[in-house]
């Protein structure tokens, strides 16, 4: 036995040394088992390596030594190795020795220190000749080793502890692998019997051990082996992001991804969606995304791949933080991925349809928003147009937000800020969008901080300035503290700054603060018992008092309007419950706001309006909010005054003996409806000249005071107001109308003249407040209520009321035409929209400044003059008489005549100090207002509601000399003048509010009476008068039909009509005037026009192509449905009952409209022919943001065939009134307007636009003689074509031509980048466009030789700069196709150098002339001019065409051709030289006037 060697039948014991020593030279080792296993320690041992028991082995060197060392001993003898691996199977089938291999080795020092190194097994495995003998011996070992620890749920033991972890370790970054594949298969069979903890390690380190040649195999053992265990699919996805696969595996991998997507845990759907969005390619990003799309759905209360939650984490779930994962692999692949980002843009953009849209899209489009870059503003833009097309609904919102704050704190800033991108539209959908997100957020996010930031951003938008964001601001503070007032209140300190800044607020919005803090304070009141419990109400209750105490009338305003909100906030009869401690709780509240309406009631009584304001204020609450009993009853209480203030008693219908004596002017009884039965008779002259001011100030507020008592009457009566009908027909106590006319009223002074006028005034407001009342009794709701004899008779007095305030506002008319009177304002509108707007003067008892140097600033003699004229003087535009005629010809949409911009009433009685009753102090503080006509101060009227407009669709019963529906006109054009009034302000965009010092109107708006209302609430009150007006424009229509056609019927039916006029004028009571008289043909001319005007409000609305409000549309299209039948062309297209075919049968209507347009003005017929245009984009948005699936209507060809048949109808009705044989004057009238937008329509929406201005521009404008002719007939074919209108059409043509070019220049620039090849059809189809507007360029360039005028100069050099800068975006192109298409190029650039041509003579021409309007434009035109002529060079240089071009200097030449001697003087040397050069045909740099030679094929052309 040698020495050191262990003997084979006995095992060693661990006092036994190991150490080898070398065998001496020349002795053989035996074949005994004993001589195997010392061929592995004999091996090791002269490595330097000792085998210690039971430590960890020994090293005297480094291993990289021993390494070395070993591939010497082992790499030459074969036997060797089959002895060595055969003693190293023996030696490691005792556990403890096979551990010790594991483990890493000690490497002794010289000076005993020691550390550790790689392992035996990991050394072992580094020895090429043995490599993979010893990989497989290790992984077959590494089963017998796997117990239940391994595969458990608590995860991997320690690697120490573990055998199998330790085998696993030794493979871990190896440096090189001798044989990969038979090392590749042993670690796949040993994979496919592992526990999953193990086959994730092992996964985990197959990129560091499989070479290319293997990844095939690896893929499919992988894909087998995930569709058995889906919780493998985190390592596989990361082993396959670290193979380098081929193009074929690549996109198995892809595909096995995306398989997965679907059916993976929770926990890994981070990982899976990062490898597939760094995995996209451009083959393949689409699938990606749309996958994405379809599976990525965020986990659930119903999601089965929800984890369970754990014990140990106290219920919590994990998937919150799974979902926050997933969001930011997302971020983080959209952010370094830019195929991908651009990839998710266009695959949402073409998402359409609400049940189409997925939670992701949302989050897709936030993340590209908050990571910002290029494409944010891409983003925000495409949500928005999501957001207001309807495809992102509340439901989806709610799903995106709710139960979900804990992953969404890092988006929460951007759903911030989306939100006030919502406010700040001014579309109903993305207001109500931007309102739910921060509801949502404030709910869900509990934390101080965020609920913080919520109000933060809505106190910023209220400090906008601009009216409808402060109004969505404050709707979402409404809903915020209607919803969450609990969770409002804590926190309300953060809005209270609102009370801070009243002052900029308009009267809607201090309604909406009121009522925020009002919500607040009940809640606060409710909770804590008394108001004193919570700051909010306190700080509400102290505010209010203040403001109601003010002096000022503003402040008082702002408090009136806060305690009536309070108080009715405080009495809403809500409430069902019957406990005592509620009935005593809201007792208490009941008698709190009893108290405050006192108290706003005994701080108004010293001023009239403001108590008029107070009245109005009552009425709005309690017409829209159900009031508790005990207010009502206050409220029953207060108006019951009315009576005795207002009225007087009537015997037989005459005033009792010796009271129709007022003392100042002679009264009498006006418009006595009921004749001797009426009992009661309004003392509105009596009050006036009364010696008790209180009574005249009394009538300030009758108005209002009625207003709330018909709303008080309706409210108790269940809506009837039968208990004071006596009030619609009894009569009213004015100044005899013998001393408002003639003489007579001339001789009156001018205190019974002020009297007199502010009686009208008075009564006309009253009536308009009886309309507005007895408006409500006609209504198809009240049928069950009253009888149709009461209706009828309702029916007949409203209709004679209109007819005694047309009266009473035409004597009011002219007797403001000779005398000036300011009126006061009744209505409660008075905010900044109503109030004039002059520039602040300083007052004169300030001191001003001097100017420079101490010298005073010179006063304007104008103002100076104004100053000085007298009062009861008529100005200029005053001094005629109005008639009846005139007020309906300003009906009719003519200028009226603007009002002086005076300074803005402050104090709330503007009439004679001595006959208001107005305090001395307020008549000093008075400023002097110069108002002279009527309507300049129609402002100050009390507005009709909305319930007025029933009057437009009730029937009176025909009269046999004239028919009903022509009599009528009249009364419904003073109707529908309102109407349109309503229209103009709740269908019109609004606004931006602009800073108070930059506010300057020169007359206040009227006021629309709508009280807020919106659009669609408006719309949804007309719906029933649609077919009304339908009505009256058909009879306004055969009134003008019947005029056109005889002369005496007209004759006739004028006489008749005059008759009827004044027989139902004395039915009304009216005093008798034959002035007051309005003749039929233009009553139906602006009946006409003002309905046609409205019908063009209603189609351009917005909000009606909503699809909530497509029932509203369609009632609106059927009420105007066309009796004719539908053109054959489009019929088989439409289907029956659809709203493609009303529109069409609507346009079809309105279409023959059009020859009473015409023949009414040319007014008339531009606005049917702007309605139409409405109508037809109303339908183009109906298609585009209809609910159903666009992609299916796409298909469909109902759709798709109904907009080009609308446009080119809307292009033949422009078409035809243009054609229509106008005066030159009258297109003259309208300054080119109406004209510009008739030949827009007419040409862009034609079937061939280009072809069409061909035709004009070569053909029609040609035919025009120049402004010098004396000629002002228009062309043949053409009428409005003449002189005088010649340069709007050519400043049209021009405009449009360029719009054509542009339109074929995108379609190249699309095709190009495409990168693929067109043919030769396709191109020569896109150059034939080219020439065509080239043609029509150059047509129009030419007319400049006829038609000198600098305008026409102007417009050739500047929209000629502009064609060739258009003409130059499709260079590229050009030279693409330029060998193929070498002739028709070279045709567009020489028939382009036509007009170039022409156009640096323009300029030189200019220069000369010193034309302004020109030469401003010289400088673009020139860097054009240049850029073209070096873009052709390079054209031709860039095809090998580079002799076809040469460059050289234009001869001076006039437009005629003819030339002209040189602008400057030069000596024969320098003559020499220029024609050296021009012999040279060269150039160093083109000037203006250098020029680009003709093209020809290797020749050059001459310049001529």
């Amino acid at each position: 036995m040698t020495p050191g060697a262990v003997d084979s039948r006995k095992r060693p014991t661990p006092s036994d040394s190991t150490t080898v020593e070398p065998s001496p030279v020349g002795r053989r080792p035996t074949q005994s088992a004993q001589t195997q296993r010392d061929a592995f320690l004999s091996v090791i041992a002269s490595a330097a390596c000792s085998l210690r028991e039971p430590g960890p082995p020994v090293i005297a060197c480094d291993s990289r030594n021993v390494i070395v060392h070993l591939e010497q001993r082992l790499k030459p003898d074969a036997d060797l190795v089959d002895r060595f691996l055969k003693c190293f199977q023996n030696f490691i089938i005792d556990e403890s020795n096979f551990r010790r291999i594991l483990l890493p080795m000690i490497t002794g020092g010289r000076n005993g220190n020691s550390r550790t190194c790689e392992s035996l097994a990991r050394v072992l495995l580094s020895v090429a000749p043995i490599q993979t003998s010893v990989a497989s011996t290790l992984l077959e070992k590494l089963p017998e080793y796997v117990g239940e620890d391994e595969g458990g749920s608590l995860g991997l033991p320690a690697l120490m502890e573990s055998i199998p972890r330790l085998i696993l370790s030794q493979f871990r970054w190896l440096e090189y692998v001798v044989d990969s594949r038979s090392l590749t298969a042993k670690l796949l069979e040993v994979l496919t019997i592992c526990p999953l903890s193990l086959k994730k390690e092992i996964i985990s380190f197959l990129p560091e051990l499989i070479i290319d040649a293997d990844h095939e195999i690896v893929v499919q053992s992988l894909e087998a082996m995930l569709q058995d265990d889906l919780q493998l699919i985190v390592p596989i996805l990361d082993a396959f992001s670290s193979f380098n696969l081929d193009e074929v595996l690549f996109e198995q991998v892809v595909t096995l991804a995306l398989s997965s997507l679907r059916s993976a845990d929770a926990e890994d759907l981070p990982l899976v969606v990062k490898f597939l969005l760094q995995s996209a390619t451009p083959t393949n990003v689409k699938q990606v995304v749309q996958q994405l799309r379809e599976n990525l759905q965020f986990v659930t209360i119903a999601d089965v791949r929800m984890s369970k939650p754990d014990r140990k984490q106290k219920g919590k779930s994990p998937t919150t933080n799974c979902e926050a994962l997933v969001l930011e692999a997302i971020r983080s692949g959209l952010r370094f991925q830019n195929l991908v980002l651009e990839a998710v843009l266009k695959e949402i953009r073409h998402v359409e349809g609400e049940e189409n849209h997925r939670v992701v899209d949302i989050w897709l489009l936030l993340i590209i928003h908050l990571n910002g870059g290029p494409h944010r503003k891409t983003a925000q833009q495409l949500l928005f147009k999501k957001i207001v097309r309807g495809d992102i609904g509340r439901t989806l919102l709610r799903q995106c937000i709710q139960g979900r704050g804990d992953s969404l704190q890092d988006y929460f800033q951007t759903l911030v800020s989306v939100s006030e991108f919502c406010l700040r539209s001014t579309d109903r959908v993305a207001k109500q969008f931007g309102m739910r997100t921060l509801e949502l957020l404030f709910e869900e996010f509990g934390e101080t901080y965020y609920r913080q930031e919520v109000l933060g951003s809505l106190i910023t938008l209220t400090g906008s300035g601009i009216s409808h964001e402060v109004g969505s601001a404050l709707d979402t503070l409404l809903l915020l503290a209607t919803k969450q007032a609990d969770k409002l209140l804590p926190i309300s300190s953060f809005i209270n700054g609102v009370l801070d800044s009243l002052e900029g607020f308009e009267d809607s919005h201090l309604h909406q603060v009121y009522r925020i803090f009002s919500h607040l304070a009940v809640s606060a009141w409710s909770s804590s018992g008394s108001s004193s419990g919570s700051s909010v109400a306190s700080e509400l209750f102290i505010i209010v008092r203040k403001q109601i105490s003010s002096p000022d009338t503003k402040y008082k305003r702002m408090g009136i309007i806060g305690g009536v909100g309070l108080a009715t906030c405080l009495c809403r009869d809500n409430n069902t419950e019957n406990e005592t401690e509620e009935q005593n709780h809201q007792r208490s509240t009941a008698q709190e706001a009893v108290f405050l309406l006192k108290t706003i009631l005994d701080a108004c009584k010293s001023s009239p309006l403001s108590r008029a304001f107070f009245y109005d204020e009552l009425t709005a609450q309690a017409e829209t909010n159900p009031l508790s009993g005990q207010l009502m009853n206050w409220i029953s209480k207060h108006t019951n005054e009315f009576e005795t203030l207002y009225l007087g008693d009537l015997e037989n219908g005459q005033l009792q003996a010796g009271s129709n004596q007022t003392g100042i002017i002679e009264g009498e009884i006006w418009m006595n409806l009921d004749g001797e039965v009426s009992p009661i008779i309004l003392n509105v002259l009596p009050m006036l000249t009364a010696t008790d001011k209180s009574l005249t100030q009394a009538l300030l507020f009758l108005p209002a005071n009625f207003r709330l008592l018909s709303a008080v009457e309706r409210a108790v009566n269940q809506g009837s107001l039968g208990s004071i009908d006596a009030l619609l027909g009894c009569p009213i106590y004015l100044p005899k109308h013998q001393l408002l006319v003639g003489d007579a009223w001339e001789k009156l002074p001018r205190q019974q003249k002020e009297i007199a006028c502010l009686s009208l005034f008075y009564a006309i407001n009253w009536i308009r407040e009886l309309i507005n009342a007895f408006s409500t009794q006609i209504e198809g709701r009240l049928e069950d209520l009253i009888t149709q004899t009461t209706r009828e008779e309702t029916v007949g007095k409203l209709c004679k009321r209109v007819r005694n305030l047309m009266f009473l506002e035409s004597c009011l008319g002219e007797c403001l035409a000779s005398v000036k009177v300011s009126l006061p304002c009744l209505h409660s509108a008075s905010n900044d929209k109503m109030q004039p707007k002059v520039e602040t003067k300083p007052s004169s008892d300030v001191k001003k400044p001097p100017g420079k140097r101490g010298r005073k600033k010179e006063v304007d003699k104008t103002s100076d003059l104004n100053g000085s004229q007298r009062a009861d003087e008529p100005s200029a535009s005053g001094g005629r008489q109005q008639t009846i005629r005139d007020a309906f010809s300003r009906m009719l949409g003519t200028n009226a005549p603007k009002g002086s911009q005076g300074e803005a009433e402050a104090e709330e009685i503007q009439g004679h100090p001595s006959q208001t009753g107005c305090s001395e102090a307020d008549a000093n503080r008075r400023k002097p207002v110069n108002v002279e006509s009527l309507e300049e101060q129609r402002w100050k009227f009390r507005p009709f509601h909305i319930s007025s407009t029933a009057l437009l669709t009730v029937q009176v019963p025909q009269d046999p000399c004239c028919p009903d529906s022509a009599a009528m006109l009249p009364i419904y054009l003073y109707l529908l003048q309102d109407l349109h009034l309503k229209l103009d302000a709740c269908l019109g965009a609004p606004a931006r509010k602009l800073a108070p010092w930059m506010q300057t109107s020169p007359q206040p708006k009227i006021p629309s009476g709508i009280d807020g209302m919106s659009g669609i609430s408006v719309l949804k009150k007309l719906v029933y008068t649609f077919s009304s007006l339908r009505k009256h424009l058909e009879c306004s229509k055969a009134v003008l039909q019947s005029a056109d056609a005889d002369a005496s019927t007209q004759q006739s039916q004028d006489r008749s009509s005059d008759k009827h006029w004044e027989k139902e004028s004395v039915a009304a009571s009216n005093p008798s005037d034959e002035r007051f008289h309005v003749p039929s043909k233009e009553a139906a001319q602006s009946v006409f026009l003002v309905i046609i005007r409205c019908l063009g409000k209603v189609a351009a609305f917005s909000d009606l192509t909503v699809s909530d409000s497509f029932p509203l549309l369609k009632d609106f299209l059927l009420a105007f449905k066309s009796t004719e039948p539908v053109n054959p062309d489009i019929a088989p297209s439409l289907a029956p009952g659809s709203m493609e075919e009303a529109f069409c049968q609507a346009y079809a209507y309105l279409d023959g409209l059009a020859e009473s347009a015409i023949g009414t003005s040319i007014t008339a017929a531009t606005e049917l022919v702007m309605t139409l245009k409405a109508l037809v984009s109303c339908a183009q948005a109906f298609i585009e943001k209809s609910t159903d699936d666009q992609r299916q209507r796409r298909l469909n060809t109902r759709s798709s065939e109904i907009l080009p048949f609308l446009r080119a109808c809307l292009s033949s009705s422009a078409g035809t009134v243009v054609g229509s044989d106008w005066d030159a004057d009258d297109w003259k009238k309208t300054k080119g307007d109406m004209l510009q937008q008739l030949l827009r329509m007419q040409i862009e929406n034609s079937e061939n636009p280009t072809q069409y201005l061909e035709e004009l521009a070569c053909t029609a404008l040609p035919q025009v003689p120049s402004r010098n002719s004396k000629s002002k007939l228009g062309v043949e074919g053409y009428p409005a074509l003449s002189p005088v209108t010649f340069m709007t059409w050519y400043r049209v043509l021009h405009e449009e031509v360029l719009v054509s070019l542009s339109k074929v220049m995108k379609d190249i620039q699309a095709k190009c980048k495409s990168k693929s090849s067109l043919s030769n059809d396709v191109v020569s189809g896109i150059l034939d466009k080219v020439k065509q507007c080239i043609t029509v360029h150059v047509a129009l360039v030419n007319l400049t030789k006829t038609h000198e005028k600098a305008p026409v100069h102007a417009m050739a050099v500047k929209c000629g700069g502009k064609f060739v800068d258009s003409f130059l975006k499709g260079m590229d192109f050009l030279k693409t196709y330029y060998e193929d298409h070498k002739d028709t190029i070279n045709v567009l650039v020489r028939d382009l150098q036509k007009a170039t041509r022409i156009i640096q003579t323009l300029c030189s021409d200019a220069k000369g002339q010193k034309r302004m309007p020109v030469t401003c434009k010289v400088p673009l035109v020139k860097r054009s001019m240049e850029r073209y002529v070096f873009c052709i060079k390079a054209l031709l240089h860039g095809t090998s065409h580079g002799d076809s071009f040469w460059m050289g200097n234009l001869k001076h030449k006039d437009l005629h051709g003819h030339e002209i001697s040189s602008q400057l003087y030069v000596d024969e040397a320098d003559e020499d030289a220029e024609e050296e050069a021009e012999e040279e045909q060269e150039a160093s740099e083109p000037e203006l006037e250098d020029e680009i030679g003709h093209l020809s094929e290797g020749e050059g052309a001459e310049d001529t």
